[in-house]
């Protein structure tokens, strides 16, 4: 069981650049990459990302975000 799998998808997404690289990463669909962003958003309040053609790119609350969810992902690793 992975513990944060929104924020698992999010760092996907911020590592990779696309939702669908983010996907074939986790094996999950880009829609549910999408929907699982979305839903962090809305818990957020704000966007994460910037969504460009075949791109997405960190906004300032996403770059916060990221460095959190990094150092979640560690803490739980270790």
């Amino acid at each position: 069981m992975r513990p944060f799998p929104h924020l698992e998808t999010f760092i996907a997404a911020a590592d990779r650049g696309t939702f669908t690289a983010a996907g074939r990463a986790l094996g999950l669909t880009q829609a549910a990459v999408s929907e699982r962003i979305h839903q962090l958003e809305i818990a957020v309040g704000r966007p994460v990302f910037c969504r460009g053609p075949g791109r997405v790119t960190l906004t300032d609350a996403g770059r916060t975000l990221y460095e959190y969810a990094r150092r979640m992902q560690d803490l739980t690793a270790e």
